[in-house]
């Protein structure tokens, strides 16, 4: 897979190109991949005068555990422009000895705030990788409210007060700069002068980043992996609150409910897609009524929460503004091959809060919690600038779940740098036949997956047809996963080789083999494999062999199975 670097004849016309940091380089391309690296020290990559870049930490890691020598350098890089005064965003870079030409950037999550670190398998690749904690740095210690990874606090200055160059960074500034001044030093570390593919790849505000990266700098990446992308972190987080607010108001539901809750749920759903194998292909052909479990399961308050949860979220005059949740996430404990530990059942809202009314219902959060502290850190902080805010009150959200007209205005103007759900916006990045792989879990409970298929059915209609979308970008719905990753459905699926592939080879994904382990750890032994089909296709039985094996599943061309819409995806708001 890798490729090798260039010999000592390109140096004259390298250093002509990118000075005497070439020359460093050009000694480097001499060394075995099993010496130690001459160039991975401080001094000699801040002696390669990339603009704006500082190196303040370099470390040379030793092969070890089939992962080859690479060269770690953690630094800054000085942000300006684009919309914001001064700022700094951290990075992480990783040169492997024995480097394969091309560039991998790999997002972040959440608000960000740390730095991503590369997988082994990235690594053994020989992928030269990079990474940003976003123009800043989560603070030691806790915040009340929020998990250190989940820590908007960035955002404000002082209450009301926005920190502007941070926020900017935030929402798009920082990757681009600080892609631009890493590639400059692969070139010079590496004593090259191209970079034959560089790639984006993300999940979660990392997926978010992606599709921003694509609309804002179409040139940086030309294949992009997004997965389960927040792109629409306003409506996501009042939907969100209306959700908690839901439990919040009108009943709990107990750990205890959830196996005959998602009984219930695989009842109605399962079959629908020609088999019962424990999970659901397409949630919005569902016809799940929280009602039928009332009194057995769930009282009337609680059924009519749940209810709740699935509609469409409105505005004051009765508008959708954004998509309910699919009824597979509420389903999460399906084949014994998940726990009840998400979505409703999520620690911080399925236990009553011991400050219902006010503004930190459960107080300081453990690092498991995830709807609250994204909702309170969006709204309170990205919105409003204001830590303090209520959103238990109903400023945003009334206690019947309608979300106020002017505060939807104000949380779309502040969040609009960040804003990614207008198709159009992608046109440039495929006008230049670059690639974006999206992939979204069916029952993600922290950001709606159909939001996602609502912006690229959008993309469809715009270049004329799926046919077209699918050249350039293509979805791929995980029956079953949660966010990111675990779930009942196989959820391990290798996207960075799909999109190579594609890029390198000029063979289009068609379908992905996902994995499944026992208990979600991949360690342990296999218990499913299955294919995952682009978008609008769903997944078809063939009606012989082991439902549990990829082998008895095929993708059908042109297949539209996915467009079908039954009450739940009605109800929902769905229109494709």
């Amino acid at each position: 897979m890798n490729r090798n670097i260039e010999g000592h004849g390109e140096c004259e016309y390298r250093i002509l190109i990118i000075g005497v940091a070439a020359l460093l380089g050009c000694l480097m391309v001499a060394v075995p991949a099993s010496a130690t690296l001459p160039s991975c020290t401080v001094a000699a990559t801040n002696a390669m005068h990339v603009p704006n870049l500082t190196v303040t930490t370099a470390t040379d890691v030793p092969a070890a555990n089939g992962v080859p020598e690479y060269c770690n350098l953690i630094g800054t890089v000085t942000t300006n422009g684009e919309g914001g005064g001064p700022g700094t965003a951290g990075f992480e870079l990783d040169f492997p000895a024995a480097w394969n030409q091309k560039f991998l950037f790999l997002g972040g999550g959440g608000f960000d705030g740390t730095l991503p670190a590369a997988t082994s398998e990235e690594l053994i690749k020989g992928y030269a990788t990079v990474s940003t904690n976003s123009g800043h740095s989560t603070p030691a210690g806790s915040l009340t409210g929020h998990a250190l990874d989940d820590n908007p606090s960035f955002a404000v200055i002082s209450p009301g007060v926005s920190n502007a160059p941070a926020l900017v960074d935030y929402f798009y500034r920082a990757r681009h700069q600080v892609a631009v001044a890493a590639k400059l030093l692969v070139l010079a570390y590496y004593g090259a002068h191209t970079i034959t593919h560089s790639y984006f790849s993300g999940c979660s505000n990392g997926g978010h980043e992606g599709f921003v990266e694509a609309i804002r700098y179409p040139d940086d990446f030309e294949g992009i992996i997004s997965g389960d992308p927040w792109i629409n972190q306003p409506g996501n987080q009042e939907w969100s609150l209306r959700n908690i607010k839901a439990l919040l108001t009108q009943g709990w539901i107990p750990y205890s409910a959830g196996p005959a809750l998602s009984a219930a749920v695989y009842a109605n759903c399962d079959a629908l897609d020609g088999v019962m194998d424990g999970l659901i292909q397409n949630p919005a052909k569902c016809s799940f009524d929280p009602n039928s479990l009332v009194p057995e399961t769930l009282t009337q308050a609680q059924a009519n929460a749940l209810r709740l949860y699935l509609d469409a979220v409105r505005d004051d005059h009765g508008n959708i503004i954004f998509p309910g949740a699919t009824v597979s996430e509420i389903g999460l404990v399906a084949a014994g091959r998940t726990t009840a530990s998400t979505g409703i059942f999520a620690n911080e809202v399925n236990t009553p809060a011991p400050f219902p009314s006010g503004p930190q219902p459960w107080g300081n959060l453990d690092a498991s919690a995830t709807l609250w502290p994204l909702t309170d850190g969006v709204i309170a902080y990205l919105g409003y600038y204001e830590p303090s805010l209520n959103l238990v009150s109903n400023l945003v959200v009334n206690d019947q779940g309608i979300v106020n007209d002017q505060a939807n205005t104000l949380l779309y103007r502040r969040l609009s740098p960040g804003l990614a759900t207008d198709s159009s916006l992608l046109l440039p990045f495929i006008s230049r036949g670059h690639k974006l792989l999206i992939y979204d879990g069916f029952s993600d409970p922290v950001l709606d997956p159909y939001e996602t298929i609502q912006v690229y059915n959008e993309l469809a209609k715009q270049v004329g047809g799926y046919d077209e979308a699918q050249k350039d970008v293509r979805l791929f719905m995980v029956p079953g996963m949660q966010h990111c990753a675990g779930g009942s459905g196989p959820n391990n699926f290798d996207t960075l080789t799909a999109l190579e592939k594609w890029i390198e080879l000029g063979q289009a994904p068609d379908g992905m083999i996902a994995t499944h382990y026992v208990n979600n750890i991949r360690t342990n032994p296999i218990d499913r494999t299955m294919p995952l089909c682009k978008f609008p296709e769903q997944a078809h039985y063939n009606g012989t062999g082991d439902v549990d094996q990829a082998a008895s599943w095929s993708c059908p061309p042109n297949n539209r199975s996915l467009l079908e819409i039954g009450p739940n995806g009605r109800q929902a708001g769905l229109n494709y």
